[in-house]
């Protein structure tokens, strides 16, 4: 028993200094006590099992470990399950319980298995601390290039990034900012780091303070349901969020965030989402909407709506992509789908039609009033 014992430390070591990290080591455990076994994570969901099928057992534990109150890291528990006996270790994490290794078999443990046990958590437990670093530090690379582009350097986050292995979302991109109560902001970043639509569209995740978290994902279809989904699952969040904006408008898109997630998204109560655009000019458009008001807006958008009823080309909402994406050829580009060369030949003619220049910042502003004033009657 004493070399069959040796043998599996060895393999636990083995595993664990392996690639295959938690699973690896529950793997090396269930071969060598002939049991299966299972990790419960901080919330007692089962996180990684050996077999698969053991995944079964992990509603009656949940309910076993809370009934049993075991959160003191020295605390291991022997119970019945069916026709198996079950033990119950803690996986530590800074002197704290971050989960529970669960190991059944119909024979009770041996005191020399028992070792062997105890050896496999206290490896889950040191593979636990290394991911928290890896992740923290993963984190860490994300807050600096994140740092880097609102600063007005986005070339220097580009390159800082591929350093990092830092992935850049698509452009253009929405910045939102979401927030809770200090307390559950861990909960919120987990949140949104683990939500499957956010991953699969590589969304940048960044831990901004100690009240938010930033989020820059691409504009897609179902983009603003995935970041309200993230603040359902934590109470009392709330969150803002831009219109598409390139990298090099990063730094306005999270001016304008914060500035409404700490202003108007206050007032929309928890679990909601609000458009940076429309908080922003809700107020100044409720002073402007009168008549006189709407009958400047449709005279100076007129040519473009004469124009509509003779063309097939939209040119007013290609003017309102542009203006959304704050005078930006490729970005306003991306979000047509359309070449940069046919946005120019665009902007061309509305240019002639409007007979103004959209490169100055007073027509672009009178010309997105004029638009939200036109939408506000639609």
């Amino acid at each position: 028993m004493a070399a069959e014992s040796l043998d599996a430390h060895r393999e636990l070591i083995g595993a664990a200094l392996s690639l295959g990290g938690t699973r690896a080591v529950l793997d090396a455990l269930a071969r060598a006590l002939d049991c299966w076994c299972l990790v419960l994570d901080e919330s007692r969901a089962a996180w990684h099992c050996s077999p698969p099928e053991a995944r079964r057992h992990a509603a009656r534990l949940r309910l076993d470990v809370e009934r049993l109150g075991l959160q003191s890291p020295l605390h291991t528990a022997y119970l019945d399950l069916g026709n198996d006996q079950v033990a119950v270790l803690p996986i530590r994490r800074d002197g704290t319980v971050a989960g529970h290794l669960v190991a059944g078999r119909p024979q009770r443990l041996s005191p020399a298995e028992r070792g062997v046990l105890t050896s496999a958590a206290g490896l889950l437990s040191l593979e636990l601390t290394f991911r928290d670093e890896t992740l923290a530090a993963h984190r860490r690379a994300r807050l600096a290039v994140l740092r880097l582009a609102a600063g007005e350097h986005p070339g220097l986050a580009e390159s800082t990034a591929q350093t990092l292995g830092v992935a850049l979302p698509a452009e253009p991109f929405r910045v939102a900012m979401l927030g809770t109560d200090p307390a559950r902001v861990p909960d919120l970043l987990r949140a949104a780091e683990g939500h499957p639509a956010l991953g699969q569209v590589s969304a940048l995740v960044v831990p901004f303070d100690r009240h938010s978290v930033v989020v820059l994902i691409p504009v897609a279809e179902g983009d603003a349901q995935a970041l309200e989904e993230v603040l359902h699952q934590v109470p009392r969040s709330r969150g803002a969020v831009t219109e598409g904006v390139p990298l090099t408008g990063l730094a306005d898109g999270l001016r304008r965030a914060r500035s409404v997630f700490l202003s108007g998204a206050k007032d929309s109560g928890p679990g909601r989402l609000v458009l940076a655009r429309d908080v922003a000019t809700a107020g100044l458009l409720a002073q402007l909407d009168t008549p006189g008001a709407r009958g400047w807006a449709d005279t100076l958008l007129e040519p473009l709506e004469r124009h509509a009823g003779r063309s097939r080309l939209d040119l007013i909402s290609t003017l309102r992509v542009f203006l959304a994406n704050n005078g930006h050829i490729d970005a306003s580009a991306t979000a047509l789908g359309i070449h940069r060369h046919t946005l120019r030949y665009r902007l061309g003619r509305i240019t002639e039609l409007l007979g103004t220049d959209l490169d100055d910042p007073t027509a672009r502003a009178e010309l997105w009033l004029a638009l939200r004033l036109r939408e506000a009657q639609a």
